[in-house]
C-alpha cells in the first residue's frame, strides 16, 4: 500500500515554488520529489522518471509552455494540476486532460480543496481500498447535525479533558468524547497508536521520528512512556536494518 504521493513543481518563479512547497508540506501524504525552474530540464528528467505521481505545472514559462510540456508528459505523468496567474489558459489546460487548475496567488484553503479532490479521484486506490469499515459518524455539538468522517483521513487526535480534537490534512473537528474512548475504538485495528496520554496518531501518516517526537508531515506529536510502547514495537518490527555483522 503506497501512502506517499510524490509531487513535482515546475515553475520559473522561485517564490511560487516556495509557496507551493509550504502548501504541500501541510499534507502528510504528499512529498516533494523535485522542483524545476526550467521546463526543458523538467521534460528531460521526467520523461525517464516513473515515480512521479502528481505535477504542479505553471503554464506561462519561457522556452516551453506548461501546455506543451504537459502534452509531452501525458504518457508518463498524466496527473497534472496547472498553476497560473492567467485564467485565459483554463480551457487549454483541460484540453490536455489536466486534473485541475489553480489560479495564482494560491491560497492554502483553495489549494487544499483542489488537491483533496484530485487525491480522492486519482489516488484513493493507491492510498487505501475503501470499505464501509473506514466510515464513522459523529455529532459536532449542533442540534440535529451528524457529520461523517473517513477514519483513514485522520492524521492525529489530541485529547483535552472530556473533548478530543481530530485533525485531517485539511480539517479539524472537536467532539465530546475522551481520548480513552477513542483509543479503545481505534487502536485494535493496528492503524492507530496511542503514543502519549493526550495523543493518538495514524501510523500511515508518520514521516519522521526524532527522539520522543513523531512527525506527521509538519506536525510534531510528543511520545511518552508507557503509551509509546506499542508504536515503538511496530517501528522495530518494520525498520530496515542491515543483517551484516
Amino acid at each position: 500500500m503506497k501512502t506517499t504521493i510524490n509531487c513535482v513543481i515546475i515553475d520559473d518563479d522561485r517564490s511560487a515554488i516556495r509557496l507551493l512547497t509550504d502548501h504541500i508540506e501541510e499534507f502528510p501524504n504528499l512529498k516533494i520529489a523535485k522542483t524545476f525552474t526550467k521546463p526543458i530540464e523538467a521534460l528531460t528528467e521526467l520523461s525517464q522518471d516513473k515515480n512521479v505521481d502528481l505535477i504542479f505545472l505553471d503554464i506561462d514559462m519561457p522556452g516551453l509552455s506548461g501546455i506543451k510540456l504537459a502534452e509531452n508528459l501525458q504518457d508518463r505523468a498524466p496527473n497534472i494540476i496547472f498553476t497560473t496567474a492567467h485564467d485565459r489558459y483554463a480551457l487549454q489546460a483541460f484540453d490536455v486532460r489536466a486534473k485541475d487548475f489553480l489560479l495564482k496567488p494560491i491560497e492554502l484553503e483553495t489549494f487544499a480543496k483542489v488537491v483533496n479532490r484530485v487525491l480522492k479521484e486519482c489516488f484513493v486506490k493507491k492510498i487505501k481500498d475503501f470499505t464501509y469499515d473506514d466510515l464513522a459518524f459523529f455529532r459536532p455539538g449542533q442540534r440535529g447535525i451528524i457529520n461523517r468522517i473517513d477514519t483513514t483521513s485522520i492524521t492525529y487526535i489530541k485529547g483535552a479533558g472530556n473533548y478530543v480534537d481530530i485533525f485531517t490534512a485539511e480539517e479539524h473537528f472537536t467532539i465530546y468524547m475522551t481520548i480513552n474512548e477513542l483509543s479503545a475504538m481505534l487502536t485494535p485495528n493496528n492503524q492507530f497508536f496511542r503514543v502519549h496520554k493526550s495523543y493518538l496518531i495514524n501510523g500511515s501518516y508518520v514521516t519522521r521520528i526524532v527522539g520522543n517526537v513523531v512527525y506527521l508531515g509538519k506536525h510534531p506529536v510528543p511520545m511518552s512512556s508507557p503509551y509509546k510502547t506499542k508504536f515503538c514495537e511496530f517501528i522495530a518490527e518494520n525498520i530496515w536494518v542491515s543483517k551484516r555483522v
